[in-house]
């Protein structure tokens, strides 16, 4: 399986007067829009009368301003917080930007929710390619995270960082080199700590660059090839279980910043 970003964010369609044959375009001239305490969102559209009659179609962002999930383009979205300013606009296929302040810990993310079925093994070579304009004030990390259950584990393959590069005192177990990088390999544990499954104590997996990458000022790009990643754990002694999610996270903990996704094609198998 493989998701894509799709190329535009705004359509213009020409509808001739005897026929508009488009089959996503089955109540043409229709709008909507909808507002809640979490998310905002709206799309516009007009009808201009001529020779031939014509259908623009503006679709504006969705923007999360606190807990929100759904799906946009084929990709799971999630904006989670315990609390704090926080803002996530999503901008079509994996592509997002979030900015937070006054947070405690903020998870902005992007990827695939799966139904626990299969190990990553089953699913097939995981990979994000990826391009992020990310400019953190404090404490904040850049990775591919997610989640398995039996055993329930928290993972984290993190990229770049801010001010503290995680996950602190914990011992290393290894390292795996790939994607031009360096990582190391750690393993923490967290004691009745919120999760997927409530409050339980679960196990933490970690790579985390040795390095930063290369950077155009803020903006970098790159690949994490997240099953490469998986097989070095498991060599560590590390097991997952069956996935729950895989997803492009930009998370925040006590810290301010801003980023902007604008590339995150997530491929599986």
């Amino acid at each position: 399986m493989t998701v894509k970003r799709p190329g535009i964010l705004r359509m213009l369609c020409l509808c001739a007067a005897a026929a508009c044959t488009l089959g996503f375009m089955s109540s043409c001239g229709s709008s909507d829009s909808s507002a809640g305490s979490s998310a905002a969102d709206s799309s516009q559209s007009s009808e201009k009368a001529g020779d031939d009659s014509s259908l623009v179609i503006d679709l504006e962002p969705k923007v999360l301003f606190d807990y929100s999930t759904g799906t946009e383009d084929g990709y799971d979205y999630e904006l989670w917080k315990d609390k704090g300013d926080t803002v996530m606009t999503l901008t079509g296929g994996g592509t997002f930007t979030c900015q937070w302040e006054n947070i405690n810990n903020a998870l902005f993310r992007k990827g695939k929710k799966l139904d626990c079925t299969k190990t990553y093994k089953e699913l097939g070579d995981i990979s994000v390619d990826y391009g992020i304009d990310y400019q953190p004030d404090g404490n904040s990390y850049m990775c591919v995270y997610g989640w398995t259950r039996d055993p329930l584990v928290e993972f984290y393959v993190v990229e770049s960082w801010g001010s503290w590069r995680p996950p602190g005192k914990a011992e290393n177990l290894g390292t795996v080199e790939v994607d031009g990088g360096v990582y190391d390999i750690y393993k923490t544990t967290r004691v009745d700590q919120p999760s997927i499954d409530g409050t339980k104590t679960f196990d933490q997996y970690w790579s985390v660059r040795q390095a930063k990458p290369d950077a155009d000022g803020t903006k970098f790009e790159g690949t994490i090839s997240v099953s490469k990643h998986f097989d070095a754990w498991a060599d560590a002694g590390l097991e997952l279980g069956k996935m729950y999610e895989i997803a492009l996270t930009i998370e925040g903990y006590q810290s301010k910043g801003q980023a902007e996704i604008y590339k995150n094609d997530l491929n599986i198998g």
